[in-house]
């Protein structure tokens, strides 16, 4: 039987979570109880036994409302598929048209099946920083708040999660050690590892304004190296880069934008 989750359905599906995805049982029940909503959470039970549980995080692209699929687990063989249809029955009542899924988890096939195609690309390349002495840009200010709206202004294509999600992304990135980088004409988002610095997001006006971020972080950590990655449609640094599939999406009740979107910086 299919069904939406209740709250005394929590602790189990945190330990499921806890098991399945190695996510801590507060990470768990922040993620089921504050990104989704327990209303947004849908299991299939069978005399009293929990066969498969997905959460549905509400999204938005282009003004779009949609979900993000996560969190699918199934703990007895063919009670998925019926319980994505169910979810997607659900959503569709509530308004939402669409979902979204992140790959590489060992469901890219199972959700190819479902409906999906790869949708969100992005381009993975190297750097060497030069040194810029006047490359100066502020450090670790970019808040929850901060970050959707420099979304909305270099990326209005990105797909957004609700408020508190990126409050808790943001405070998860820097408890990781992520460093933010803004200038007047773009931003990044980076982790040193090792003699590298490791770009997860990275936008700016131009070239040239990316290479002021580039070079502001290297004044800062004496790091020369650089792993930068780009929406596949980025105009920076064009024709550079490897592709990669990062998502996917389903389009079951709107239309797909006429412009590929852009994903990245979701819970994974």
């Amino acid at each position: 039987m299919q069904r939406v989750a209740t709250e005394k359905d929590l602790s189990r599906l945190c330990q499921i979570w806890e098991q399945q995805m190695g996510l801590s049982a507060q990470q768990a029940e922040q993620i089921l109880t504050q990104a989704a909503g327990l209303q947004n959470v849908y299991l299939v039970e069978q005399d009293g036994e929990l066969q498969a549980m997905l959460a549905t995080i509400p999204v938005s692209m282009q003004q779009m409302p949609g979900v993000y699929f996560y969190g699918a687990v199934e703990l007895q063989q063919g009670n998925l598929q019926p319980l994505v249809e169910y979810a997607k029955q659900q959503q569709t009542m509530c308004g939402k048209g669409f979902a979204v899924v992140t790959t590489g988890k060992g469901l890219d096939d199972f959700w190819m099946q479902q409906g999906f195609q790869p949708y969100f690309a992005l381009r993975r390349l190297r750097r060497t920083i030069r040194r810029n002495l006047w490359a100066q840009a502020q450090f670790d200010s970019i808040t929850a708040a901060r970050l959707a709206q420099l979304r909305e202004k270099y990326c209005p294509q990105a797909v957004a999660m609700q408020q508190p999600v990126w409050t808790a992304q943001i405070v998860r990135m820097y408890s990781q050690g992520a460093t933010t980088v803004e200038s007047e004409h773009g931003y990044g988002v980076y982790f040193e590892r090792n003699d590298t610095l490791e770009f997860t997001e990275l936008f700016a006006r131009s070239d040239y304004d990316a290479q002021f971020l580039l070079e502001s972080a290297r004044e800062r950590t004496g790091i020369e190296k650089a792993e930068i990655t780009l929406p596949e449609n980025s105009e920076i640094c064009l024709g550079e880069g490897v592709r990669e599939v990062y998502g996917m999406a389903n389009f079951w009740a709107v239309k797909p934008p006429s412009s590929s979107g852009y994903m990245r910086l979701m819970l994974d």
